[in-house]
């Protein structure tokens, strides 16, 4: 290797004269699209150590550095062997961002003549320019000397030294070697070769493990303490450093054999033992080691390509464990005993359980193989490795699945290659997002020799013909996982419109033949028949009927049972029949029925009283009572009343005999069921209210399902309401003066807004003694869910209604008399469902 002994500053300035040279250049030359490089290369030897920063050997000189130019990407665009070959006036660079880097030595060389430096920056070249580009190199490598005292000397008859590198290399270090060697970045194992007398043979010891880093120093001087028998490690010249080490260098301690391994259950480094994967082994197989010194290192090199993919680390210290290793093991079955914090001078390592997560992972046998080498606390390792052979046969593990079954079906057959315990296979079903494990008693299994026919049966019946059915099936370490479809069925049954066509009663459901099967399966009454599943019996549907225009079956004499706030489930299914005899069906369909519903309130027997206060001229504050048809506590609330209307006029004649009071309110006259119905009444209000008569202004009594304003105005109307009732019936009892009419109207709703059906009374008569009366519901269209209810009655149909004066009459309970026209009683208002 070619050195030259000088300072930094005085290479710089040679490198500095060659650029000046190489600058002379024409001011005539004029490159099209590109630039030049003017290129300075500088070397530096300083290296850092713990304690100062020291001088290593000479710079080569710089021409003798090689020089590259490359672009961003990395793309090399010229290379010169040497510095010195470098022509800056001849070499146009095109413009553009570029790398620039020098170099010396081979930088993956380690040893005494493995010096090597690097450097590189970073040059912009600009079209009809010169750049200049500086490029600072440095020691790439880190530098490793050793050193003996005198004391050292002294107390061993012999000594050498040697490092082994991360890279696999060993270099020697003489008793009189005084150079230093170079290594890549990695760790470094440092060993001592010492013979004493009283002591057989030559003894290694490992004394350090250094962390070396690019452009670091790493001095280690040797020394011993006769007295103590102690070695000391005396780290880049530093006697306090934390990173000294110190040895015991007894007789004895020198004497102490390497540790040893001893297998039981195998015989170490033989002929592997054969076991089909997946399987396991009798007995341990057990690694027992000991070492009289102590432990400190104990490795395992582990070849096995299916351990590999599990995680499980191909070379890794077992007593020095990061958790996540830590923890892969144990996963896949390694027992450790002695290797942890507490760690001595006796330990076993178990392999039995790590068997069965030996898997092929091709279609012939694998090979696997655990080699396990200890290491005492004098770096004295074991001269004979303990070496575990497993050949994993292939237990040809495939499962052969149906390409697809018919719809409907619990189970799924099929066949299944295996070399092993059967009953072991897991098998999975996909839902709710996650593989779902099936259980033992859906799984029934069938065997001769290695071929099994499996037989699962599943939660739920296949019906989704869209998306493939993802099959899982787990045997050990090993998975396997495929796809089977489901048949479009020969036979459907669906619900044309969804649940809109299901009533409370009623329902409407469509079959449908396959594309393949239509030719042969003709739809109607006499082919057909709808059935319904009782307990785990089949039954036939009693009331069906075909429409063959709408392709639709009727079903009634539905909802059984159902209540105001629940309907009745069922399972359907329709059966193709020839002959008679059902030959196919279709897959199953649930239903439920809409509930018989009810409006709130219904008899009117929940009513509660508010109380209402006034200024009136001449009397100062008074109190109105007006009644409300739900219970105070009532947090779903039907209906709405316009009394407010009655209950806002100034009176300024107040008799305690002549009461003006709200135009609802309940009574317990001519009821049919209960204690109460609802009276709505025609009522004169005014400032004048006296039994002669005076000014009044008379509003028809008003209730409907809503909410009402502070005026008593309509705010809002209907209520959520889910049913589709056949008709209305409710009881009534009218009273009108000057032959009134009496209003009621009711209305049900889709989602939307569409009117799905409506009845209304526009001039109801006088009915003294009390009728009940039935209004038919006739549905615009079969294909909307009912959203919401209204429902309104008036005492009056007239805008200007009639009144008597001074009339008394019951309200709430008491005789009260007012200015009164017609009386309308609505009681026990009733959806029918039919």
């Amino acid at each position: 290797m070619k050195t030259i002994r000088m300072n930094k500053n005085y290479l710089m300035l040679l490198a500095l004269v060659a650029l000046g040279l190489s600058a002379c250049r024409s001011d005539e030359r004029t490159p099209s699209g590109g630039g030049y490089l003017a290129v300075r290369v500088a070397a530096d030897n300083e290296v850092v150590s713990a304690a100062s920063r020291a001088e290593g050997d000479g710079i080569p000189d710089v021409e003798d550095f090689s020089l590259s130019i490359a672009k961003e990407n990395g793309e090399l665009v010229s290379k010169w062997d040497k510095f010195s070959d470098y022509d800056a006036e001849a070499t146009v660079v095109p413009v553009g961002t570029y790398t620039v880097s020098a170099s010396y030595g081979d930088a993956t060389t380690e040893g005494f003549d493995g010096l090597s430096y690097a450097g590189s920056t970073t040059a912009n070249v600009a079209e009809g320019e010169t750049t200049d580009v500086t490029i600072d190199c440095t020691i790439n490598k880190a530098r490793v000397s050793i050193s003996y005292t005198d004391a050292f000397k002294s107390y061993f008859t012999s000594y050498s030294a040697y490092v082994s590198s991360s890279r696999g290399n060993k270099i020697d270090y003489t008793a009189d070697e005084t150079r230093a060697a170079y290594f890549t970045p990695g760790n470094l194992d440092v060993y001592l070769n010492v013979t004493r007398p009283g002591v057989s043979g030559s003894v290694a010891l490992k004394v350090k493990t250094l962390a070396a880093e690019v452009k670091h120093e790493y001095r280690l001087t040797m020394d011993v303490d006769a007295g103590t028998s102690t070695l000391n490690i005396i780290f880049n010249d530093d006697p306090e450093s934390t990173q000294n080490v110190e040895f015991n260098i007894s007789d004895a301690a020198l004497n102490a054999p390497a540790p040893t391994i001893v297998a039981h259950g195998f015989t170490s480094g033989e002929e592997a033992m054969e076991v089909v994967e997946g399987g396991s082994v009798e007995g341990t197989l057990q690694a027992y080691l000991n070492a009289p010194s102590g432990l400190a290192g104990c490795e395992l090199v582990t070849s096995s390509a299916a351990l590999k993919a599990q995680g499980w680390p191909e070379k890794v210290d077992l007593m020095a464990l990061s958790a996540e290793d830590q923890q892969k093991l144990t996963e896949l079955g390694l027992v450790m005993k002695g290797l942890g914090s507490t760690h001595d001078k006796i330990a076993t390592v178990e392999f039995q359980n790590v068997v069965p997560y030996l898997y092929c992972t091709g279609d012939g046998n694998e090979e696997h193989s655990f080699t396990l080498t200890a290491t005492d606390v004098y770096g004295k390792t074991t001269k004979t490795p303990l070496v575990l052979n497993v050949t994993s046969r292939n237990n040809g593990f495939a499962v052969t699945l149906p390409e697809s079954v018919p719809y409907g079906s619990n189970t799924m057959s099929f066949t299944m290659n295996l070399e092993g315990d059967a009953s072991k296979v897991k098998f999975y079903y996909s839902a709710y997002g996650a593989d779902q494990l099936f259980t033992e008693d859906n799984v029934f299994i069938s065997s001769d020799g290695t071929t099994h026919t499996v037989t699962l049966t599943y939660p739920d019946p296949l019906i989704d013909t869209e998306s493939d059915v993802k099959f899982k099936a787990q045997y050990g370490s090993k998975t396997i996982e495929k796809a089977f479809k489901v048949e479009d069925p020969e036979l459907t049954l669906s619900l044309k419109n969804g649940d809109a066509d299901v009533w409370a009663t009623k329902a409407y459901v469509k079959v449908e033949a396959s594309a393949k099967s239509r030719a042969s399966r003709t739809i109607s009454s006499s082919t057909v028949e709808i059935q319904y599943k009782d307990g785990e019996v089949w039954k036939v549907w009693p009331n069906q009927s075909y429409d063959s225009e709408k392709g639709l079956f009727l079903l009634t004499g539905m909802g059984e049972g159902a209540t105001d706030t629940d309907g009745v489930a069922y399972t359907l299914r329709a059966a193709y029949k020839r002959g008679g005899e059902a030959v196919t069906y279709s897959g199953e369909l649930p239903i439920t029925t809409e509930a018989k519903a009810q409006v709130g309130n219904a008899g009117f027997e929940e009513w509660h009283s508010e109380i209402y206060k006034f200024t009136a001229t001449m009397f100062g504050t008074k109190e109105r009572e007006w009644y409300l048809p739900w219970n105070t506590d009532d947090s779903d609330i039907w209906w709405a009343v316009n009394s407010k209307k009655t209950m806002l006029s100034e009176c300024t004649n107040w008799n305690f005999d002549y009461k003006v009071f709200p135009t609802v309110s309940w009574s317990s006259s001519n009821k049919i069921e209960g204690d109460k119905s609802i009276q709505i009444a025609t009522v004169a209000t005014g400032a004048w209210a006296i039994p002669q008569g005076g000014s009044v202004t008379p509003h028809a009594g008003e209730i409907w399902i809503g909410t009402a304003d502070d005026g008593g105005n309509h705010s809002s109307e209907g209520h959520a309401f889910m049913s589709r009732p056949s008709s209305i019936s409710f009881w009534y009892q009218y009273a009108p003066v000057d032959s009134e009419k009496f209003y009621m109207k009711v209305e049900l709703k889709a989602e939307d807004g569409t009117i799905l059906a409506v009845n209304e009374i526009t001039d109801g008569v006088a009915e003294p003694s009390g009728n009940i009366i039935t209004l038919p519901f006739v549905y615009t269209t079969n294909d909307k869910k009912v959203s919401s209810i209204y429902m309104i009655f008036k005492s009056s149909t007239k805008d200007n209604p009639s009144y008597n004066t001074g009339v008394t009459m019951e309200m709430a309970g008491r005789d009260q008399t007012s200015h009164i026209g017609s009386v309308l009683r609505i009681d026990d208002i009733v959806l029918n469902y039919e």
